[in-house]
């Protein structure tokens, strides 16, 4: 099994067990490198709030427990990782080293309970944490790890979270999302990331929530205007799962989207043909119709494209057609309704609630918020 790479972040109001930590560390895995990092004062709420995410129910109970100042950041690599399954997201399962999530535990206990030590405890985790600290893609910054720290702690002087003041180009940008969230741009996407030839980029994802906190947007969550490359972007997400793409062909688009010049993710050829051709129909538009008899011809469909969509009842025909082939519906008032209810936060816990305790018993359900709790912060 090939090793690990883990982070550990022993906040300021832990520092004085940092010693005994570091040295621990050393003991059950190769120590990689450890940074010495402050978050701008005026901006360490704001830096919390987009590290953690969804997950930081309070944060500033988190800051006042952890403190405001410099903080350690460990990066280990653990070459004998303990892999295994837990019901830590709710009811998913979800692969953990548990070498790392005792470890943390242990530090925890050792400063007194609580969270003032943090630590990924998987490889989405690890990946998630050390792309918005630096920037980078994971496998950039494990390369420029050296094989062994050390024992001096490199300080990296004040600063923010990457993205806290907008983003340098639109390869920083997609690096960030492609580590943090599951998402695809929709359309006009061939000439990025090296031009924007628009003002805006229609997203759709999973999470819209947290790409909204994880990009650093202000405004409504349909329309969030950005800076990158110095050029206001908007992020628009108007075009959501649930909303105007049913749940369950949402879920298969991005189950099935690829990784365009090995840069951002879009949708399969066959995606991106019919989810043209629905904004076409939908919008009463012509603009991507050269685009569409491309897709068309490249996936196979011999019908004449413009010739269905420049006829309103052959363009619902033929869209009919494949979504009754794929097993998809329509959108209208009574799905989008139904969908946000069932995808409400609470409505979420409490089906999560009923069925761990249906399924596992009270016993086991407790044990897993308390275990959920512990991870999360």
């Amino acid at each position: 099994m090939k090793p690990r790479l883990h982070l550990f972040i022993i906040w300021e109001r832990s520092l004085g067990k940092k010693d005994i930590i570091l040295e621990d560390l050393k003991n059950e895995y190769t120590s990689r490198e450890v940074f010495g990092i402050k978050w701008k004062a005026a901006e360490f709420m704001k830096n919390l709030k987009r590290f953690y995410g969804n997950k930081l129910p309070n944060a500033s109970l988190k800051a006042k427990e952890c403190g405001k100042g410099s903080f350690l950041l460990v990066l280990i690599s653990d070459n004998n990782p303990k892999l295994e399954k837990t019901a830590l997201d709710d009811i998913n399962q979800v692969e953990i080293n548990s070498n790392a999530f005792n470890s943390k535990q242990k530090y925890r206990k050792w400063v007194g309970g609580g969270f003032q030590i943090h630590a990924s405890n998987s490889d989405e985790e690890t990946k998630h944490d050390l792309t918005l600290l630096f920037g980078k893609k994971i496998e950039v910054i494990e390369n420029d790890l050296p094989k062994k720290w050390d024992g001096v702690i490199k300080k990296m002087g004040e600063q923010n979270l990457t993205g806290h003041n907008g983003w340098k180009n639109m390869t920083q940008f997609f690096d960030v999302l492609n580590s943090t969230t599951n998402y695809i741009v929709l359309r006009s996407f061939e000439e990025l990331p090296e031009k924007i030839l628009h003002k805006d980029l229609d997203i759709l994802t999973d999470d819209v929530k947290s790409m909204s906190i994880i990009i650093n947007g202000e405004g409504n969550s349909v329309d969030l205007p950005i800076i990158i490359d110095g050029k206001k972007v908007s992020i628009d997400f108007r075009y959501q799962m649930g909303h105007h793409y049913e749940e369950k062909w949402s879920k298969e688009i991005l189950k099935k989207r690829i990784l365009f010049k090995n840069s951002f993710y879009v949708p399969c050829k066959e995606d991106y043909f019919y989810l043209l051709f629905f904004h076409n129909m939908r919008t009463n538009s012509k603009k991507y119709n050269e685009k569409l008899e491309q897709l068309a011809t490249e996936i196979g469909i011999k019908e004449n494209i413009v010739e269905i969509l420049s006829n309103n009842l052959k363009s619902k025909k033929f869209m009919a057609k494949y979504m009754k082939k794929m097993g998809y519906n329509e959108t209208n008032f009574i799905s989008r309704l139904i969908y946000k209810i069932k995808n409400n936060e609470m409505m979420r816990l409490v089906n999560a609630s009923i069925f761990l305790v249906k399924t596992y018993g009270i016993v086991f359900f407790l044990k897993k918020v308390k275990l959920k709790i512990k991870n999360t912060l």
